[in-house]
């Protein structure tokens, strides 16, 4: 499979995280509609994007580009569902898609690629980034109205902890568990610290 390929790869399936995010967000289904609105699915999209690649530089210009075609394709529906006045959310998000596109995309082929060291560190970098977000959407619960499991947001969270669970299993070998767990914890305290630390910023908690 030749650069050119790899890289539409990473593009076509962040065209489809992004469809899902537009038209996931009306389905009934409440996980999905979480889902729909999480970060997870991003996040590991910008991992197989940056795994199908050759090489660091590579990879990481395959995580922004999954990344930015799936910011553009969200408001491509978001427009065609008739909202408008979208450009400086537009903006932000393309910002981010580029950050987690580099950051995720370089851990998908370090995870391909690296030594039996750095292969740990990486899958623990996405599955951390999902126990983060699960266990802040715990958080706010737990404040709002206290943990049912007919709540999207608690939906969603079992959802991440099973993604990042299943991650970790499917990916490394067992001799990679323990010193991924080591690293998985470290991951998702400080991603965990970021969420509540924006949270607070922008929500004033």
């Amino acid at each position: 499979m030749n650069d050119a390929v790899r890289m539409g790869a990473a593009m076509l399936i962040g065209l489809m995280v992004g469809a899902f995010s537009t038209f996931g967000d009306p389905i009934g289904v409440m996980v999905i509609n979480g889902l729909a609105n999480a970060a997870s699915p991003w996040v590991v999209t910008a991992f197989f994007a940056g795994a199908l690649q050759r090489g660091p530089r590579r990879a990481v210009a395959g995580g922004v580009a999954a990344m930015v075609a799936g910011v553009v394709m969200y408001y491509i529906g978001a427009l065609l569902e008739g909202h408008t006045h979208l450009l400086f959310q537009f903006v932000v998000w393309t910002a981010a898609a580029v950050v987690s596109g580099c950051l995720f995309g370089l851990a998908g082929i370090t995870w391909r690629m690296r030594s039996d060291l750095w292969r740990p560190i990486a899958v623990a970098a996405v599955s951390g980034t999902l126990l983060a977000e699960a266990a802040h959407r715990f958080i706010l619960v737990e404040i709002w109205t206290g943990w049912e499991w007919e709540i999207t947001y608690v939906q969603v969270a079992v959802a991440n902890i099973v993604m990042a669970g299943l991650l970790l299993l499917v990916l490394l070998e067992r001799r990679h568990w323990l010193p991924a767990l080591g690293w998985l914890a470290l991951v998702t305290g400080a991603a965990l610290l970021v969420l509540l630390t924006a949270y607070a910023l922008l929500w004033g908690w």
